[in-house]
């Protein structure tokens, strides 16, 4: 699924904008981008249990990441 995919499931980008309090060109543009703000997780989250759809995936956003430490016994790389 793509951001746009999903976003189109919602309701468009215009409508999402709207909920979100934002300008729809800012939506726009994290589409085009190919990530979402994580900071909007739990907001499309919500408005996903309201259209009765999955939540969005992970993958669709910008989290940050964290490298993975090694685990005792594990070899160091």
């Amino acid at each position: 699924m793509t951001i746009r995919d999903y976003i189109e499931a919602l309701g468009g980008y215009r409508a999402v904008a709207k909920r979100l309090g934002k300008r729809h060109t800012t939506v726009h543009t994290h589409m085009q981008a190919g990530a979402l703000p994580a900071a909007w997780y739990d907001a499309l989250c919500l408005m996903a249990h309201e259209k009765g759809i999955a939540e969005p995936p992970r993958s669709l956003f910008s989290f940050l990441t964290v490298e993975r430490r090694a685990e005792a016994g594990e070899a160091a790389a």
